[in-house]
């Protein structure tokens, strides 16, 4: 008895073996059969036009008094005085005040049309680091092969390449297949309502896009280990945000007398509970798609773990958990991100609160996070709301078999040389979430190669980027069939 159930035991062993092994070989590269058409040499005018753009101070602050209408409009006229062409040929609306939505009108009205997007505020720059800066922040300074400056990377370079694409192509006369919309917000990195205003007005239209492209995912040379190939990002979903306001309200008093737990301990304590319980970690349908195109290119261990996730699902995520960003891939994050308490060294505090921002997987609702984190506090004494109404589910997961993304991607390998295509799950915001009603393709992609200080000090973007930008759009307009 004991022979046959060892030997039935290695049989199995011996038919899982040959299974990975059969799906690790069959797990091959796809032929990739489009011609790279090199990219012409970057300009000296598009280069300053690129330096002035960067100059503009279109900064959105969390405190609306702060807002500079005059940096949004002296922008507004730096682009009609740039690209004359553009405007004498697309139509125009000035929406919310400050975004724009340009029209240009294809030679098929059959053809469904696309929109190109980009936002034209940047955030500040927190005075206590601008002595930090390498250049001037606003200069628009080229030093060592980067363009510095705020907005480099997000998002003026994507608004910058559009338009440069627009007015070269409207120079030699050319009008697209299909209707181009191309539409810019100008308050993307505080909610978006000019994108929401947007969206609203294409739906009133009844304009169904083909196909939504938007920053998101970019083309990153040596930053998936195991790959010695440039990898473009395409995001088709991104993760949803809220914030929530934990609050506690307990008796305070004189320091010198108390109590045995404080309003602080007990929101402290509660803020402990969170963070040791982190949210379960999954594959999403992104991630899965990030495996199978990335999966054959990687060394033979790796390619077998991705072409048989039914077995190391488990050790798939506990690689990726190992970084904050792969951490980030696999599951709904959680970080508090403000905390208040207190008016007076010697006074014990009635009131404590916190705020906890949420990124939430697809699959994942506002309504199920705000239910898991009173389970996990398990406390009554501790509020739980949202911190406002700026609340963004996960959006819809863009299908890979579409129009949208085929056309993209196809357009990537034939701008940029031995880059490999891939889905990509986007752990930011963009503006393209409020235009779920305008498409069901909604590609999230930057066409720029591994920028630098997003949000951050010493934002930059390489020379090669922008030439790789403005050569993608380009093509992209031209092969809209």
């Amino acid at each position: 008895m004991l022979k046959k159930l060892l030997l039935a035991f290695l049989l199995i062993i011996l038919s899982l073996a040959g299974i990975v092994l059969f799906n690790t070989f069959r797990f091959s590269p796809a032929e990739d059969k489009i011609d790279v058409l090199p990219a012409p040499e970057l300009s000296s005018e598009a280069l300053q036009h690129f330096q002035q753009a960067i100059t503009f101070k279109t900064i959105s602050y969390g405190d609306s008094t702060l807002f500079d209408s005059a940096q949004f409009i002296g922008f507004r006229k730096f682009l009609e005085n740039t690209y004359p062409k553009t405007h004498q040929v697309l139509s125009r609306e000035i929406v919310k005040g400050y975004s724009l939505l340009y029209k240009w009108e294809g030679k098929n009205p059959e053809l469904k049309p696309v929109v190109l997007m980009a936002h034209q505020d940047v955030v500040p720059i927190e005075e206590a680091t601008r002595t930090m800066w390498t250049v001037d922040p606003f200069g628009g300074v080229v030093k060592d092969n980067f363009i510095w400056g705020r907005g480099t990377t997000d998002d003026k370079v994507n608004l910058i390449a559009i338009m440069e694409a627009v007015e070269k192509l409207v120079a030699e006369n050319y009008q697209p297949d299909r209707t181009v919309y191309l539409a810019f917000g100008h308050d993307e990195e505080i909610g978006g309502k000019g994108a929401v205003a947007i969206a609203r007005l294409l739906k009133e239209r009844n304009i169904a896009a083909d196909f939504v492209l938007d920053e998101g995912g970019q083309i990153t040379e040596s930053k998936i280990p195991g790959l010695d190939r440039p990898v473009a990002l395409l995001g088709t979903a991104e993760k949803g945000y809220i914030s929530l306001k934990l609050s506690v309200s307990v008796p305070g008093g004189h320091s010198s007398m108390p109590e045995k737990e404080t309003a602080i301990d007990i929101l402290v304590a509660a803020l402990n509970r969170l963070r040791s319980r982190p949210f379960e970690a999954g594959l999403t349908e992104p991630m899965k798609g990030f495996m199978e195109s990335t999966g054959p290119y990687m060394p033979f261990v790796q390619r077998m773990a991705f072409a048989n996730p039914w077995l190391f699902k488990k050790l798939i995520l506990a690689e990726y958990a190992k970084t904050n960003t792969g951490d980030a891939m696999i599951r709904t994050t959680m970080v508090p991100t403000i905390i208040e308490s207190g008016i007076k060294d010697n006074v014990v505090p009635t009131v404590a609160t916190a705020v906890v921002n949420f990124r939430l997987l697809p699959g994942h609702s506002s309504l199920l996070v705000m239910e898991e984190v009173r389970k996990k506090i398990n406390d009554d004494r501790v509020s739980v709301a949202p911190l406002n109404k700026n609340i963004s589910e996960p959006s819809p997961v863009s299908p890979v078999n579409g129009f949208g993304y085929r056309k993209i991607a196809s357009t990537i390998r034939k701008s940029y040389p031995r880059v490999i295509t891939s889905p990509f799950l986007v752990i930011g915001a963009t503006d393209s979430r409020h235009f779920k009603d305008v498409s069901s393709n909604i590609i999230k992609f930057s066409p720029v190669i591994d920028p630098i200080g997003f949000h951050g000090i010493d934002e930059r973007i390489s020379l090669q980027s922008y030439r790789t930008a403005l050569w993608f759009y380009e093509q992209l307009l031209r092969d809209l069939e």
